[in-house]
């Protein structure tokens, strides 16, 4: 069974009679909470090419930024968007990865090198000219990459392909992050401090839609109201995914998360957050 998470994939949070390897919305993040032992999910609703924070810590000089990519023309008058590139900064080790649908890039300085998803024939890569830095990035072809760091971080990115002809859809990426990352109390961005909150679910009762109920939910004194519903964890089973519970809250996670979405746009791949 895979370890709670914290993630960022574009798969609406509610049942369906038949998983699909793939849902067009927009991103979608499901907070896994270990104090309170609760999944938090939320859309955020954000333009092609913005650049979203996902963790940002100065203390530990880490941060993970997700850029946003549009799907090829507009459905139901609305244009899904998808995560299209990922980066990690690990400043204190000048390190820099970049992830996107067709290469993931390793820089060091004035250094640079890079992976196909499909560079090699076996199911595993293992950058050995990163060893001094402690830095692995295991490629699992046409699946995942996962990048460790000290042993102290890790951070699992999922590919997803869709057929290069379909009218609407382009290919993603989603991205995992466990909760057992030593940050520091300082960490944040859009999932950043989810390791340090805990919220309070009460007053469950049925909602609109038989399959999803709805509740109130306390957290940091405000209450909102959530609903509760299924959401896909790719990282195991590409195709079919497996059901992760969770509780979604409405209006690009409002009341939530710190502030409003817009607060954690960024002007780079490897941006920290100014002021968090």
């Amino acid at each position: 069974k895979p370890e709670p998470l914290n993630c960022s994939y574009p798969e609406p949070c509610h049942s369906r009679s038949l998983p699909l390897p793939h849902v067009d919305n927009d991103p979608h993040f499901i907070i896994n909470l270990p104090k309170s032992q609760k999944n938090i999910c939320f859309n955020i609703n954000a333009e092609p090419g913005k650049i979203l924070n996902l963790v940002s810590d100065a203390d530990t000089g880490v941060a993970v930024n997700g850029q946003l990519i549009g799907a090829k023309k507009q459905e139901n008058e609305k244009l899904n968007t998808y995560f299209g590139k990922i980066g990690f900064y690990f400043k204190s080790k000048g390190l820099k990865v970049e992830v996107s649908t067709e290469l993931i890039t390793l820089k060091d300085g004035s250094y640079s090198t890079g992976l196909s998803w499909a560079d090699t024939g076996s199911a595993l890569i293992s950058l050995g000219v990163y060893a001094s830095a402690r830095l692995l990035v295991s490629v699992k072809k046409e699946h995942n990459v996962t990048i460790t760091v000290d042993e102290e971080m890790s951070f699992m990115v999922v590919l997803h392909r869709v057929w290069k002809n379909h009218p609407v859809n382009v290919d993603f990426l989603g991205i995992y992050i466990p909760p057992s990352n030593l940050y520091s109390s300082k960490a944040h961005g859009l999932i950043g401090k989810a390791w340090f909150w805990e919220v309070s679910i009460f007053n469950e009762g049925p909602g609109q839609d038989p399959e999803k109920p709805k509740a109130t939910m306390e957290f940091k004194g405000h209450k909102l109201t959530v609903t509760r519903g299924l959401q896909k964890d790719y990282r195991t089973d590409q195709v079919f995914g497996t059901d992760v519970q969770c509780w979604f809250v409405h209006n690009s996670g409002k009341g939530f998360i710190d502030g409003h979405y817009t607060d954690y746009l960024v002007p780079h791949l490897y941006s920290f957050l100014k002021n968090p």
